[in-house]
Formats: structure tokens, sequence, C-alpha cells
């Protein structure tokens, strides 16, 4: 299955849920799919994906708050999608936004948000105690953690990031 959806596994077979180095045999880019994902899409790399998050192409790094579930959301898109306006027709009220020439910069500053927010022992936020479509990148806003607070943090992680072009 994994040669079927163009990639070259560069490491043994970990396991259907975890993730697999492998080389796109189309762009040559090393990805990490997991084989159920590659099963569930029928495709495995996620730089060359007619779909979705394209890291080559101008991105946008946002930070969103919804009142009922008193929480943050950082996220990422490519620049003319109407991802933010989606989160929006949720309940989700945009805050701010961060260009980026590159999506797969956006996509490295997410990363390193996520991970201090999980370092400061931020843990998501569920909604009535269930999880909903991108409850994994929410914190939940008090007090002490304010959505000001919070994008400062971005903007000064943004300054410590090397930009790739």
């Amino acid at each position: 299955m994994i040669s079927q959806a163009g990639l070259a596994p560069q490491v043994p077979y970990p396991g259907v849920r975890e993730q697999w180095k492998c080389r796109c045999m189309n762009c040559q880019s090393i990805v990490y799919p997991t084989l159920g994902s590659v099963n569930s899409r029928g495709t495995g790399c996620s730089e060359c994906a007619p779909y979705g998050f394209q890291r080559g192409k101008p991105g946008l790094l946002y930070l969103v708050t919804h009142q009922h579930l008193k929480a943050a959301k950082i996220g990422i898109c490519n620049l003319g999608t109407r991802r933010v306006e989606r989160h929006e027709g949720r309940g989700w009220k945009r805050h701010a936004t961060l260009p980026f020439p590159l999506g797969r910069s956006a996509e490295l500053l997410e990363k390193q948000v996520l991970a201090e927010w999980r370092a400061q022992g931020w843990r998501p936020v569920l909604d009535a105690g269930r999880p909903y479509d991108g409850w994994t990148e929410t914190v939940p806003l008090s007090e002490e953690v304010t959505v000001q607070a919070l994008w400062q943090g971005v903007l000064e992680l943004s300054e410590l990031l090397v930009i790739i072009d």
C-alpha cells in the first residue's frame, strides 16, 4: 500500500499508527505519514498533495478565540483560503494573523507555539468533555492567560524563528 501511494520507506515498518519515514517518489521530499492515513486517503506525501495545507505556498498563522469555550486556538492555512472565516462561522473570533512567504515557516512557528503552550502546562480545551475539529491546538483563557499575552508570545517566538525561504 505504501508504494502504491508513491512512497519509498526509509526505515523498517513501525506499525499502523506510527509515523513512517518515507521518501516521496514524485517530489523526493521526506515525509512521515502513518500507514493508517495512507490507507484512508490513498496518498502519502503532504508536500505535493493537491489538497490540504501547501508548505511551499504563502501561509498564514492565526490566533482565534471562542467566548463560550473560553479558549484560544492557534492555526495555519494558506493565503487565499477561507479557513479563518470557517472558524468564525463556528463561533471563533479572529484576534490576529501573521503572514509568511512560505507555509512551512508558519507551520514551524505553530509547532513552536504549541510546544511552548504544553510546556507551560496549558492543556487543550474540550467542548463539554468532547473533542472537536482543531481542539488539540487550543488553550484555556483566564485572567492569567489572556489572548494578548498569547499573541505577544507568538510574536516573540516568531523573532527567534529562522524563516525558511
